[in-house]
């Protein structure tokens, strides 16, 4: 590759890079119009073949799940959010009381040390408690910004909500347009390839979603048995922890249970949590694979291990990047475009 194709390839991708950022909204647009398609079919034969019609049941179905959604963010997840936010300094403080407590119970132990040592001691525990009360005073203005943002969030949610409309009505018009690009010959591997990907992807995160919705309700009703101040807050804080492939439930209900039995002599939440850990650890073994390999298209391990080298290798993102490789892949060696032949 000679130096200006280098130079112009890198200004391609940085502007690829530069229009992705600037369209999330319109792109997550186009990607939910791709995943209310199905629905639209079905009213499209409702309706027989009107698709302004179908198209805007299905825009209002989903506008109410919406306002559904909203309304309970607001009411419920909110509220608790600020009260949970508000007191989350003060369990920090203390937290590392009673570690401080437990330090100086322990006099007779370190009483022969040199009082250097000591005093380094001391002032590494004061650090520490002072660090851990700075970090929840910046997680909570973290997280009280982030509800201030939402005013300004709300102008990408009207481009997002209307952009859904309009894509989903020239859908098929898009698609047509697209395809006219490629000769005649290659139209039907591309039209195999897309029709794999669009299964694959809008099975990935139907089955992302109700993975999650089952972790939700699982710990939301595990909490809630337990009674379990802000359970809505905390049922969601485990949804998110459980995405990361490498953490999961474990990295967040074990801890929390520990500090429970050992620092706030609370066995009977510790057991519970633990307990909690193992039902929603056996629910999703169960269900995982089954709902992994019928909505993808590819095979549970396959999803797995995509999942964590994604992550691995570009964090957060790579959860979306890894699948989509193996997806896109897939549909390639599928229509004929990648044949891998090994001889000897």
């Amino acid at each position: 590759m000679t130096v200006k194709n280098l130079i112009l390839l890198l200004i391609l991708l940085a502007g690829i890079v530069i229009f992705v950022f600037y369209s999330i909204p319109l792109l997550l647009a186009l990607l939910t119009a791709i995943m209310l398609e199905p629905v639209v079919k079905l009213f499209i034969r409702l309706f027989k073949g009107r698709r302004l019609l179908a198209v805007t049941a299905t825009f209002i179905l989903y506008l109410a799940g919406l306002g559904i959604f909203s309304y309970w963010l607001t009411t419920t997840l909110v509220i608790q959010v600020i009260e949970f936010i508000t007191v989350l300094p003060s369990y920090s403080v203390h937290l590392f009381e009673v570690a401080e407590n437990t330090f100086y119970e322990m006099e007779n132990f370190y009483a022969s040390l040199p009082p250097e040592v000591v005093r380094t001691l001391e002032e590494g525990l004061v650090g520490l408690k002072d660090y851990g009360v700075e970090t929840a005073k910046n997680l909570t203005s973290g997280i009280l910004g982030l509800i201030t943002a939402i005013p300004g969030l709300l102008i990408y949610f009207i481009i997002y909500v209307v952009a859904v409309f309009l894509f989903s009505l020239d859908l098929p018009r898009l698609y047509a347009e697209f395809l006219n690009l490629f000769t005649t010959a290659a139209r039907e591997k591309v039209e195999l390839v897309f029709s794999q990907l669009s299964r694959a992807t809008v099975g990935f995160f139907r089955a992302q979603i109700i993975l999650s919705v089952v972790t939700y309700a699982l710990a939301l009703i595990g909490l809630m048995i337990l009674d379990v101040q802000y359970a809505v807050i905390l049922a969601l804080l485990i949804v998110i922890v459980d995405i990361l492939p490498i953490l999961g439930t474990g990295s967040f209900l074990v801890p929390w249970a520990a500090y429970s039995f050992f620092i706030n002599n609370n066995d009977h939440l510790a057991f519970g949590l633990l307990i909690m850990f193992g039902v929603i650890t056996i629910v999703r073994r169960i269900i995982e694979p089954k709902i992994l390999g019928s909505s993808l298209g590819i095979s549970a391990l396959a999803a797995l291990v995509s999942l964590y080298i994604g992550f691995q290798l570009l964090g957060f993102i790579g959860l979306i990047v890894g699948p989509a490789i193996v997806i896109i892949y897939e549909a390639l060696r599928s229509a004929g475009f990648i044949k891998i032949k090994i001889d000897f």
